[in-house]
């Protein structure tokens, strides 16, 4: 199991410290841009990044993929698929996840505020339409998995509460109240509301990343002295950490958006320690 503890972000309070970075371009460098961007955390294999910026940035590609989430304002997706470049526009509320290996850039001509989960990879500080025109020898694929683009407002409002959640609720039950909105890394970006009490579970594979969309929970986590419990409100981020044994409960309802990897290991009992109990894979 990974020791590393729970890290818990107000994302709010975070954007708040940044200033607007005008005028970004191609060249722009990291010290130009202090105090618009910042990072917030490690992420798995990859950081998670805070920024504020109008103007273009550069051309780059990451070895895994991105995950950005407009925050405020918006911003365009420029993305090169064999045929050429495609854009995306993008606005508050919306998430892109871009896939591995895509040549992309972001560009916004009044400003936008995204976070984004990735992991550092190529770029090109050339202000080029399409970055093949500069550099003939990039690699793009003939197929590649396009980019997904979320209006998350949009597909939270399709979901009901479910009240009265317990750790044996099934799929079932909570139909109508979660939903798997796209593919992200070696599992997927899920949306759930509900007020109750899930199962305990962990992740195999990496870490998780929670987003409070609305409401207060609660997130019970096991670490070396025990389970410890830490509270949560709309705004907040949190990287539940590899192999953690944790859970979420909220007693008038939360709205949440994760990045969960897969596989993992759940316990359907409402018990307070995990360890005391076999558990099984979902």
């Amino acid at each position: 199991m990974d020791r590393r503890t729970l890290t818990i972000i107000d994302l709010n309070a975070e954007a708040a410290k940044l200033t607007m970075f005008r005028g970004q371009t191609p060249q722009t460098t990291r010290a130009e841009r202090k105090g618009s961007t910042t990072q917030l955390a490690r992420y798995r294999d990859g950081l998670l990044l805070l920024g504020k910026s109008a103007g273009t940035g550069h051309w780059e590609t990451h070895p895994e993929d991105e995950l950005v989430y407009v925050l405020d304002g918006a911003a365009t997706l420029d993305i090169v698929e064999a045929d050429g470049p495609q854009s995306f526009a993008l606005r508050a509320g919306m998430i892109a996840v871009v896939p591995p290996v895509a040549w992309h850039r972001f560009h916004s001509a009044d400003g936008r505020t995204t976070m984004s989960a990735t992991i550092p990879g190529e770029h090109i500080d050339l202000d080029v339409d399409d970055p093949r025109t500069s550099t003939p020898s990039l690699d793009i694929p003939d197929t590649m998995r396009p980019p997904s683009i979320i209006d998350l407002n949009a597909e939270l409002a399709k979901l009901t509460m479910f009240r009265g959640r317990t750790p044996q609720s099934t799929m079932a039950d909570r139909k109508g109240s979660s939903a798997r909105l796209a593919p992200y890394r070696d599992g997927g970006l899920f949306i759930t509301k509900f007020a109750g009490k899930g199962h305990w579970e962990s992740h195999l594979t990496g870490d998780e990343l929670i987003h409070i969309v609305d409401g207060t929970a609660t997130v019970e986590i096991v670490g070396a002295d025990g389970p410890q419990s830490f509270a949560l409100r709309a705004g907040a981020i949190a990287v539940i950490p590899q192999g953690a044994w944790h859970r979420f409960h909220s007693s008038d309802g939360v709205t949440l958006m994760t990045a969960t990897p897969l596989p993992s290991e759940v316990i359907e009992l409402d018990v307070e320690d995990p360890r005391t109990v076999e558990r099984k894979p979902a």
